[in-house]
């Protein structure tokens, strides 16, 4: 397909404020060629979504705010354009995937667009069709769209797009709680779509797999373009300009450790990982001062305290959903679960926080008593439910806000920040619950490089407090960043563990991650 001239995208001098008069763009020009694929990156708040709101008109025709500048797609102006008419135009994958749709079941919620738009029922079917298996989620079709999890709402919010069949698509944080696999099977439909002529604006922090796609990469912050590079330049730059631009890793993440056989692990997984990943530096106890407790802190005696899990049982409809028969999360000690998208990972986290019904019989325990209501905190991975508060200073304290980059948003109101303000938001108000198991479930997501190492910083504070932690993630940096030890779900069960330190090799594996991935041998340090 030629590339169409009316997906064409201009900025001109754009600028604008949401009503609490808080300014998250600032003179942004910005010209986008048809048929090109331009990834916006930068730090969490720097404008990112806003400029996709913009692109497809929900600001300003469902945003108030002061917007300055012209918003072109094609030849019409965006802010003249009927919400409807833009629908035609653009297609986009939010950050909250959940938000976007309006009804039941996955193969409905494929036909909703192209049914307002009066497709015909024969083409609906085509592209439904085309759309789930360009995902690789066909068995997902007749699901209810409430009983999926994170990661394939993630898959069926992207076929959605597809589905449409617009000249632009806009992808925020399209893989930000996809495995390794259902990662690659969004590079291959961008790469379709970009192939068909199609124009793409991806906003990402999890890059790596955009290589070889990327025709214009445009960093921001503090609501402006910083830089612009095309993406073989991008790619090129080294690990030091890299970090200095605040980007996750350029290449898939790669070992850098021996491997060595995967053994049951019973008890801590002690040290560190030193660079277990390419262009990752994991904080490490043995470099002193980053992880010590901070003067503000109120020092806490290690205690052993495990977590324990016994004949722990979850049926949905009939069918065993997740079976564990024994487990231990050692106090101390930051676990990590893994797994593809679906397989029971965050229905083991409710189960744990006493959130989910279980089957007669099941035990949790810590220390060797029963963990009752309210001595678990799960920071969820939509933390739209979970954050109340009239202000960020309210949800947590100023320490923790700290730590997380958050003291200049205090006076801000929770629902006014970005998805990964959001996030990170969600993880310093759980420290001030104080309790002696907490659940992670996805605590990275759409978090950029410097939130992804405080978030790492804080999880080692909180362990070396005598804390069980547990960390559900697919980010692989954030693994070799703080996790000591790792476990793999499939089907329900937990069906390997690893150290991250001994067995590195086994945790690639685990997380699914291309076999073709070369391993370097280096020497570990004690």
């Amino acid at each position: 397909m030629t590339p169409s001239h009316d997906s064409r995208l201009h900025l001109r001098g754009v600028s604008y404020a949401y009503p609490t008069g808080q300014r998250v763009l600032d003179d942004i020009d910005l010209d986008i060629a048809p048929g090109s694929l331009t990834l916006v990156c930068g730090a969490s708040g720097s404008g990112k979504s806003t400029m996709l709101r913009l692109l497809n008109g929900l600001i300003p025709h469902f945003h108030d705010g002061e917007l300055t500048g012209r918003v072109l797609v094609g030849d019409e102006e965006v802010c003249d354009t009927p919400i409807e008419r833009s629908g035609l135009r653009t297609a986009t994958v939010f950050q909250n995937p959940a938000s976007q749709f309006f009804t039941t079941t996955v193969a409905d919620e494929l036909a909703f667009a192209p049914q307002n738009y009066q497709v015909p029922a024969p083409e609906i079917r085509r592209r439904r069709n085309e759309a789930l298996e360009t995902l690789g989620i066909t068995d997902l079709a007749d699901r209810e769209l409430r009983g999926l999890s994170g990661g394939q709402t993630q898959k069926v919010a992207c076929a959605q797009a597809l589905a449409q069949q617009t000249p632009v698509i806009l992808l925020d944080e399209p893989t930000s709680n996809l495995d390794p696999r259902a990662i690659d099977d969004v590079r291959a439909a961008i790469e379709r779509l970009k192939q068909a002529g199609r124009t793409l604006v991806v906003a990402e922090h999890r890059i790596y797999f955009l290589r070889g796609l990327v025709d214009e990469a445009v960093i921001m912050g503090q609501g402006r373009v910083l830089h612009r590079m095309t993406g073989e330049e991008l790619w090129r730059i080294g690990q030091a300009r890299r970090k200095e631009l605040g980007l996750r890793t350029l290449e898939r993440p790669r070992l850098a450790t021996s491997p060595i056989p995967v053994a049951a692990l019973a008890g801590h997984a002690d040290g560190a990982a030193d660079d277990a990943v390419s262009g990752v530096e994991r904080p490490s106890r043995a470099t002193g001062g980053a992880l010590r407790a901070e003067p503000d802190e109120v020092p806490v005696e290690p205690r052993k305290e495990d977590l324990r899990i016994e004949n722990l049982k979850v049926e949905c409809g009939g069918r065993l959903i997740l079976d564990v028969p024994e487990l231990t999360f050692p106090a101390g000690a930051i676990t990590g679960v893994i797994g593809a998208n679906g397989i029971g990972k965050t229905t083991l986290a409710r189960a744990v926080c006493g959130l989910q019904r279980t089957r007669r019989g099941a035990r949790v325990s810590c220390g060797g008593k029963d963990l009752t209501a309210g001595q678990a905190f799960l920071v969820m991975q939509d933390v739209h439910r979970q954050l109340f508060a009239e202000s960020v200073s309210q949800e947590a304290s100023f320490p923790q806000l700290t730590r997380l980059d958050l003291a200049d948003l205090a006076d801000r109101h929770p629902l006014s920040l970005s998805g990964g303000q959001k996030q990170r938001l969600a993880v310093a108000a759980c420290v001030a619950a104080g309790k002696r198991v907490l659940v992670f479930d996805e605590p990275t997501s759409g978090i950029d490089l410097d939130g992804m190492r405080r978030v790492a910083r804080l999880l080692r504070r909180l362990a070396d407090q005598g804390r069980a932690i547990l960390v559900i993630t697919h980010d692989l940096e954030l693994i070799a960043c703080a996790c000591d030890r790792v476990l793999h779900m499939d089907g329900g069960r937990v069906v390997g563990q690893a150290s991250v330190r001994d067995d590195f090799d086994a945790v690639r594996t685990m997380t699914g991650a291309s076999a073709s991935v070369q391993t370097e041998r280096k020497e570990k340090h004690p």
